[in-house]
């Protein structure tokens, strides 16, 4: 019976250790560095999807940017009058219904959006964010550009945008690059065998302190 109880005891410890474990959170920054190539031509045309670090980047068109088919997605190279100083990519415009980036995970999970780098392309400072929920419902952050067609503006993102599994914002008036996420991490597979590993041992002392 003290053996029982002392496995049981043992095995309620293991748990509430297990239950403990922190969720960590792992971050990542979509830089678009791969799309940097050797031309003269200002742009070049980015396939889509494009994926990078598990996200994955579409574009979608109409009003509120549901339900058609989206343009085609860019990147400026240094040969182009507004280039920055890295790849950042624009959106072409799709007639009489604008166009919009949509950013998701490739599995289709949760994170959280923490910053972006945005440019001006032309005069239109209206830069529009969307956050979507898995459980319904979303967000919205507008951010006045500054009228700098030089260098990028940096636009961050508080607790509103955190746990969305969708991001849909502008594309066609503004470059955009170092898209800023952060995505919740669970513990290694080899820290829970090592928990369990130790709760074998603490099991095997037990029987025999007891006997």
């Amino acid at each position: 019976m003290r053996v029982t109880r002392t496995l049981q005891n043992a095995v309620l410890a293991s748990l509430c250790v297990f239950s403990a474990l922190p969720v960590q959170a792992a971050t990542t920054v979509i830089d678009f560095n791969s799309l940097a190539a050797v031309t003269t031509n200002p742009t070049v045309v980015v396939p889509s999807p494009y994926i990078e670090d598990g996200f994955k980047l579409t574009t979608s068109s109409g009003s509120p940017y549901t339900g058609y088919a989206g343009g085609t997605i860019y990147a400026l190279t240094p040969s182009h009058g507004q280039w920055m100083g890295s790849p950042a990519v624009y959106s072409g415009v799709i007639t009489n219904y604008g166009s919009a980036f949509v950013l998701e995970r490739a599995d289709g999970g949760v994170f959280d959006l923490l910053s972006m780098d945005v440019g001006l392309l032309n005069n239109y400072p209206h830069f529009d964010v969307y956050g979507y929920f898995p459980q319904g419902g979303y967000v919205h952050q507008y951010t006045p550009l500054a009228y700098n067609y030089t260098t990028l503006q940096t636009i961050t993102f508080g607790n509103d945008f955190k746990g969305v599994n969708k991001l849909v914002f502008s594309s066609v008036y503004a470059q955009v690059d170092n898209i800023n996420l952060s995505v919740a991490t669970v513990p290694e597979p080899e820290t829970y065998a090592l928990m369990l590993a130790g709760l074998g041992l603490v099991g095997f002392a037990a029987r025999r302190r007891i006997r």
